[in-house]
């Protein structure tokens, strides 16, 4: 599947037409690559650089828990058309999560800095994709809100 196939069913680029898919397309970073089962992508805490999109497989995003530094927990699992490392849109581009692939999977790589750019350049651009992005943190956040209160109902059950 070309690269502008995986963009229109990105759900953060829901918003674009096909003329502003194929800007994104062309942006010279924009590649596919492909992970084995198990491979991690990126670790919470690291600089984000790129932006992902999921083609083809599952990655569980992990977060690291508080009370015991050495375990983690699944806040989400992306599925296709998803997409993960969203800090290389946003400031200070720190990451929030660890990716890890759930078998083989397949992704759409952009750097943050040049879809960035395009999206300054291009302000109908930038307000889609922006738009796209708070309604996925938007649920993210409503889903580990959930996570949280019902791991907290278990202990005090």
């Amino acid at each position: 599947m070309g690269i502008t196939e995986v963009l229109k069913r990105c759900d953060m680029l829901l918003g674009l037409d096909d003329s502003a898919l194929a800007k994104v397309a062309g942006l010279p970073s924009c590649h596919m690559e492909t992970y084995q089962a198990e491979a991690g992508l990126f670790k919470e805490g690291e600089v984000a650089e790129n932006l992902y999109v999921l083609d083809e497989g599952k990655v569980n995003l992990t977060m690291t828990m508080v009370a015991d530094p050495l375990q983690s927990a699944v806040v989400e699992t992306v599925t296709k058309g998803g997409i993960f490392g969203w800090s290389a849109l946003v400031a200070p581009h720190i990451l929030t999560y660890s990716a890890i692939c759930m078998g083989p999977s397949r992704v759409l790589v952009v750097k943050g800095k040049e879809l960035r750019s395009l999206m300054d350049s291009e302000p109908f651009i930038g307000y889609e994709v922006m738009r796209g992005l708070v309604r996925v943190i938007g649920s993210r956040l409503r889903h580990t809100q959930r996570l949280c209160v019902n791991a907290g109902q278990a202990m005090i059950l």
